[in-house]
């Protein structure tokens, strides 16, 4: 679950969101590599131990927690969204607590994905979900073993940015059963409450209408504007999802809010800009002034739907006053897609280095790559050196790798690399 006032775990300095150079996207603030009170929010892109956009987190003494509830790094996955707190210096950390939250586990509506398509977007309990070219997949049904192969009645789980008002960018869906017979568990939506209807007891969350007539409400008075958290044991009927339980959500605020002067490093899509401050999808507000540092190596384009990593500290009405904005992915929003078998992997440290295809393309891997095995062998700790130690064993895999051109450097850097 995420937090809007940010906690500050005893005795530990900040986890700091470190970067690779040559990574896309830029390096953290090493000026502020020690400082307190710091957290960072991003997507868990590889495991080694955990990697969180670019640095390294060891968990041996972390708490970790998946919606609310006591997790393993076991449980952890490639794509989820994670807020950590513990320590870092450069590309290296421990975490002391790492907590993930997803936007929606339920019932898909309908899907507009194109047979053998990898991008569009699904309609998932009122909800507008799209798909990328780096969004992960996942199946707990062997019938299912792509997006396109999603249908009406399937549960899924979508990780990711939803600005609670109906629209998600997916960074990870995980399809968890064929119907809600066979799932046999609870549905789950988070979203801001609009058109409530005290008589009647519905209110609207995103393209979905929720009953509350029967709901419990932890001593919650419902507003609009609210943000909470609805769940159900029953699918929904057209539109209108009879809800059993409501409760409130980060405080009922959308966004995180921290404390005067507390700091935080977040990676978000921007969702609207208005004049020196701009909101992310997920409804953070951050503010630019004089000082604010930007990405000398890839310009900044502060408009919506680009991706950056923010580095700030939050002022005394809750925004995150930016002192360093970096591009992620170099500003890239499609990378091209590679595939082929490796000719030759080189690792330079866990998860960063270079692989090259058959076809003599050579791609630098960085602690930023986001790295799935789809092989089902039990792989859950995937990374470069892995890759290598099988390729030195005389494994020739074959890869699929999401990649852009730097701009500066004309490297292909490898955003997504998926062995099949």
């Amino acid at each position: 679950m995420k937090f809007n006032h940010l906690t500050t775990v005893a005795g530990a300095i900040a986890v700091v969101l470190g970067v690779s150079a040559c990574g896309g996207g830029g390096g953290s603030d090493t000026t502020a590599a020690t400082s307190a009170n710091t957290a960072t929010v991003g997507t868990i892109t590889g495991f080694g131990s955990v990697f969180v956009n670019g640095v390294e987190y060891e968990t041996n003494s972390a708490s970790i927690t998946i919606d609310g509830s006591p997790a393993t790094e076991a449980d952890l996955a490639v794509g989820m969204v994670a807020r950590l707190d513990g320590s870092a210096s450069g590309s290296t950390g421990v975490a002391l607590s790492i907590n993930v939250a997803d936007e929606l586990e339920g019932v898909v509506q309908s899907n507009a994905i194109p047979p053998a398509g990898t991008t569009g977007t699904m309609v998932i309990m009122g909800q507008t979900v799209t798909i990328d070219a780096n969004t992960l997949f996942e199946s707990k049904v062997a019938t299912i073993t792509a997006f396109d192969q999603i249908a009406a009645g399937n549960i899924v789980e979508v990780n990711g940015y939803g600005d609670g008002n109906g629209n998600i960018i997916a960074t990870r869906i995980e399809v968890k059963a064929v119907d809600m017979a066979s799932y046999g568990g609870s549905i789950e939506l988070k979203g801001v409450i609009s058109n409530l209807d005290s008589v009647a007891q519905t209110f609207d969350l995103g393209g979905l209408s929720v009953d509350y007539s029967g709901a419990r409400l932890d001593n919650l008075t419902l507003a609009n504007g609210l943000y909470v958290e609805v769940r159900s044991d029953t699918a929904p009927v057209g539109s209108l999802l009879t809800a059993t339980r409501v409760e409130l959500e980060d405080d009922g605020k959308k966004g995180y809010q921290g404390e005067d002067g507390e700091e935080m490093e977040i990676k978000g899509i921007i969702a609207t800009v208005a004049g020196n401050s701009f909101t992310l999808v997920d409804g953070t507000r951050v503010v630019t002034d004089g000082n604010t540092r930007y990405d000398d190596d890839h310009p900044v384009n502060l408009v919506a739907n680009a991706m950056v990593e923010v580095e700030g500290n939050f002022n005394a009405a809750g925004e995150l006053v930016a002192r360093k904005i970096s591009m992620e992915d170099n500003g890239v929003s499609s990378p091209t897609e590679y595939q082929g078998m490796v000719l030759d992997v080189t690792a330079t440290a866990v998860n960063t280095g270079t692989i090259t295809l058959q076809d003599g393309s050579v791609f630098q891997v960085t602690n930023t790559t986001i790295m799935k095995d789809d092989r089902n062998n039990g792989v859950h700790r995937f990374n470069l050196q892995q890759l290598e130690t099988a390729w030195n064993a005389g494994e020739s895999p074959y890869v699929e790798i999401n990649a852009y051109t730097d701009a500066t450097t004309g490297n292909l850097i490898a955003v997504k690399l998926e062995r099949k």
